[in-house]
């Protein structure tokens, strides 16, 4: 094993020319980085979308959304941005990524497509590189995407060969003697973050050579996948953004989720939206006792009121008018998380009432835990 350095050296791998379809990476690469001095120990980072362009991974403009549907494992938001409606999906290797990584710069023949195991086209290329060159390497397969929390965009890895990936430091000691607990370093993106410095769209340099770590370029037996680099099942946390999280809880079928803008839309216009959300029926799988909001109906009567109608004046037709009105709130709630919406009140009135002539009453601070009202006099 080559020992660990204080320093790293990012080198841009140019003249690699444009690739077409079929073309032999290896055999492209080569050449150019014994040109860029490639020693034992480098980590080759190779942008994902030279992969794409010689397994052929296009699709017509036309049939893009089509594609990012195909290219989806699931559904995680979808927001519109002026015109365009963004789909942000899971991808088979893993990473939840905004149009399931299906990318149109660079990509004259139409967009590409991001292969569906990129850790076996990153072994595929390590061992037909090392073969070529005689020296050991890592490969890693990169791709732009943005992160929870963040603003902008950098380079992650989707694909990895030959890589300790992850450095787990659990149970080591830190500068001032205390023991880590929680600390696992992902290095295979921060190699792929340091790798696009010098990598461009602009600059048409998708590989770069990482030099001074060869202590985590390791064999097959040690090496760490990229595919173990993501959070997926009971380990993600952030399945679904807030409003699709209680769209997902009140029932709602994923096909008949409204596409939400990219920053807050008006008040009135995700006022409208919660009382049309919740007034859908529930899914026919859903499995809940509870009465449902079926026959009754909600009408916004103000900026800050709405009334749900019973369908009748039986107790089923009241508690289905009940069940609608916290169905309501509880989408007014989703919609208050991002920008907070005024106090509106949720008053259930009798069939027959005239439209805000039942009582006024005082709503709550917001709209989460505003009050439901009833005409109790009316119930049977």
């Amino acid at each position: 094993m080559i020992e660990a350095t204080s320093e790293i050296h990012v080198i841009p791998v140019a003249g690699i020319g444009e690739v077409r379809e079929g073309d032999d990476l290896a055999q492209l690469l080569a050449p150019a980085l014994m040109e860029a001095g490639i020693s034992d120990g480098d980590v080759l980072c190779v942008s994902t979308k030279i992969v794409s362009k010689a397994l052929g991974l296009v699709v017509a403009p036309e049939d893009r959304d089509a594609a990012v549907e195909r290219s989806s494992v699931r559904i995680v938001a979808r927001r519109l941005h002026t015109h365009r409606v963004t789909t942000v999906a899971q991808i088979p290797s893993g990473p939840v990524m905004a149009a399931a990584g299906v990318d149109s710069s660079n990509a004259p023949a139409g967009p590409l497509l991001l292969p569906e195991d990129p850790d076996a086209c990153a072994s595929l290329l390590q061992r037909a590189l090392q073969e070529r060159l005689g020296l050991q390497l890592a490969v890693v397969l990169t791709d732009t995407s943005s992160r929870v929390w963040r603003v902008g965009v950098g380079d992650i890895a989707l694909g990895a060969a030959g890589l300790r990936s992850l450095e787990d430091l659990r149970g080591s000691t830190d500068g001032s003697g205390k023991t880590m607990a929680v600390t696992v370093r992902n290095l295979a993106d921060e190699i792929a973050a340091a790798a696009d410095l010098v990598k461009g769209k602009s600059t048409r340099v998708p590989a770069a050579l990482v030099r001074g770590l060869g202590h985590l370029v390791v064999g097959e037996a040690e090496q760490v996948p990229a595919s173990a680099l993501s959070r997926t099942g009971q380990d993600d946390w952030f399945r679904r953004p807030s409003l699709e999280s209680v769209w997902q809880a009140l029932g709602l079928p994923i096909n008949q989720e409204p596409v939400a803008r990219m920053s807050p839309e008006p008040d009135p216009e995700r006022i409208a939206r919660a009382i049309a959300i919740a007034s859908l029926p529930r899914r026919p799988d859903d499995r809940s006792t509870a009465p449902t909001a079926s026959g009754a109906r909600a009408h916004l009567i103000a900026p800050d009121l709405v009334e749900v109608v019973p369908a009748g004046t039986g107790p089923q037709e009241w508690a289905q008018a009940g069940a609608l009105a916290e169905r309501i709130l509880t989408a007014l709630g989703a919609e208050s998380i991002a920008s907070p919406l005024p106090p509106i009140e949720v008053r259930i009135v009798a069939p027959g009432s005239s439209p805000g002539s039942a009582p006024p009453r005082h709503p709550g601070p917001d709209a989460a835990t505003a009050p439901v009202q009833s005409d109790q006099e009316d119930l049977p």
